[in-house]
């Protein structure tokens, strides 16, 4: 498996509005890449993404998805759960909700 980057940083923003961010995982192997499942360090942040196989060579969009309880710095992860001998995978995303 390989990943555009691990690390995301959204910058400084207003805290009340939601921001996105888009990971990229591509399936390098020869099998098809199952992920299992994906986890959030928190509940301000959710991860939407196709649950189908990845055939290799093909990629899949992480998009994840931050609301900011209040102004805050934050840096938060994400664990991808997959069949890949890299798994978990943990990818962050780091900002300031002004």
């Amino acid at each position: 498996i390989s990943i555009d980057y691990t690390s995301l940083s959204l910058g400084n923003f207003d805290w009340e509005k939601e921001q996105k961010a888009v990971f990229t995982l591509k399936n390098t192997g020869n099998k098809l890449l199952v992920i299992d499942a994906v986890s959030t360090s928190c509940g301000c942040t959710s991860v939407d993404y196709s649950e189908e196989p990845i055939r290799p060579g093909n990629s899949i969009s992480l998009n994840v998805t931050y609301k900011a309880d209040h102004p805050e710095h934050f840096d938060k992860t994400i664990t991808v759960y997959c069949n890949a001998a890299s798994s978990p995978i943990v990818l962050q995303i780091t900002g300031t909700a002004r």
